[in-house]
């Protein structure tokens, strides 16, 4: 008995220290300075930090809807939505909603998505580019935000696209994501 008593002894210790050289090595502030670590305004943030980037992969199908003209009637609205399973959202809904240009199917102004998980949790940001491929073309983007379990999310995600040129496309989700 007393064997195991000095053995979880040793154990607690252990997880301590560890506890503690984990919390240097992400690089937070002493307990004792000023900040504030457990402030409702930096706890999602800082357990972003904590958890690190995530491998994300994923598979989705949807569709295009067309609608209006944009972009000073030089575009036209396409909003996407998608439906698959993405790691970390399991079932998955994906939303964007882009200004494509006429004349040279570039993007014009901010263009919004979102993957929404099955429980209701979101994250999401905005298209930073399109590489055209010999398949179809990649979609990258920056996560920027996040709800529920995916409050203070930051990543990059690829979404390579083969579109049937009727609306109609499947694809692939790749990348990283921290929550």
């Amino acid at each position: 008995m007393r064997r195991i008593a000095k053995m979880s002894l040793a154990l607690c210790i252990a997880a301590a220290l560890a506890s503690c050289d984990a919390s240097n090595a992400t690089g937070l502030e002493d307990p004792d300075s000023s900040a504030d670590v457990q402030s409702p305004t930096t706890a999602a943030p800082l357990a972003a930090r904590l958890n690190g980037p995530r491998v994300v992969k994923g598979q989705l199908e949807g569709s295009d809807e067309y609608g209006d003209l944009c972009g000073g009637g030089e575009g036209i609205e396409i909003t996407s939505t998608g439906y698959g399973t993405v790691s970390h959202f399991g079932n998955t809904v994906m939303v964007s909603t882009i200004c494509v240009d006429l004349g040279d199917f570039s993007v014009i102004g901010s263009a919004p998505f979102s993957l929404k998980g099955a429980n209701g949790d979101e994250a999401g940001g905005f298209l930073t580019g399109v590489d055209y491929t010999s398949y179809g073309f990649d979609l990258l983007t920056t996560i920027t935000w996040g709800t529920g379990r995916f409050e203070g999310a930051t990543g990059e995600l690829v979404f390579p696209t083969v579109s049937t040129g009727t609306g109609v496309w499947t694809s692939g989700v790749e990348g990283w994501l921290t929550y």
